[in-house]
């Protein structure tokens, strides 16, 4: 009987030390979690309103300033054509005169005569081919002043058609010096000589393939400037044209003068 009582208040003494080492347990569990001070103020998990609408603002000066590049970058490739446009050209013309040329060489000595000398050399000596020979410089300096633009050397690439307007004033390529000139014042923000450039192709050719375009960005130029009546003159005109420029200028009097 004793044994019995033994053994049970031995299994309670047990049961009670095995409770408490438990409890204990759970209590430095508990209290090895740790705390925020009271003195730090929670992070918000939304941001607030003044940030959202930076946000929102920076997605857009990319966007815009990437369409300004993209549309320079089209710009270039129009003149690229049209240079080469004006090369094809060229070589057609040349081949043509080479082939009338040789015919005609070709007739003589059919006829028992002597063979002409060829033209080129004779016409060298009187002009032709100095006229040849300037159109051949006038497509080099107005490609290197190109090349420079494409390399996004605004200050040669301005010093380059400006030189290229000075020899050859009436060049084939005068229009298209006079546009690229008034676009890098215009990417500069030298609105003023933008202005002037734009105006000068304008006057001089308003026929010239590019006389459209530079009629939109001079409208831009304008409202820009402040003066939106001939804003919007300039881009209504364009915008009921059938040129490329008139989605532009659809879209530009939309947002800016409705």
């Amino acid at each position: 009987m004793k044994k019995g009582l033994t053994f049970a208040a031995g299994l309670s003494a047990a049961a009670f030390i095995l409770s408490s080492i438990s409890v204990q347990a759970q209590v430095d569990v508990v209290e090895s979690t740790p705390r925020m001070p009271s003195s730090v103020t929670p992070v918000p998990a939304t941001p607030t309103p003044q940030a959202a609408v930076a946000g929102a603002q920076n997605p857009q000066a990319e966007m815009f300033f990437r369409l300004q590049q993209l549309q320079v970058e089209v710009q270039e490739l129009r003149g690229l054509v049209e240079e080469q446009a004006y090369e094809l050209k060229r070589l057609k013309q040349q081949r043509l005169d080479d082939y009338v040329d040789l015919d005609r060489r070709i007739s003589a000595l059919s006829k028992g005569g002597v063979a002409p000398a060829p033209t080129q050399p004779e016409s060298t000596s009187n002009g032709a081919a100095k006229t040849g020979s300037a159109a051949g410089g006038e497509l080099q300096a107005y490609r290197a002043a190109f090349q420079s633009l494409k390399k996004k050397d605004y200050e040669g690439a301005k010093a380059q058609f400006s030189a290229y307007l000075t020899d050859f004033p009436q060049g084939r390529y005068a229009p298209n010096c006079q546009y690229w000139l008034a676009e890098i014042y215009l990417l500069e923000g030298d609105l003023e000589q933008a202005r002037q450039w734009f105006t000068r192709l304008l006057d001089a050719t308003p026929e010239h393939d590019k006389a459209a375009d530079a009629k939109f960005k001079l409208g831009t130029v304008y409202h820009k400037l402040g003066d939106a009546a001939k804003a919007k003159a300039l881009l209504t005109e364009v915008a009921g044209s059938s040129a490329n420029a008139a989605r532009l200028a659809k879209d530009y009097l939309a947002r800016n003068l409705p």
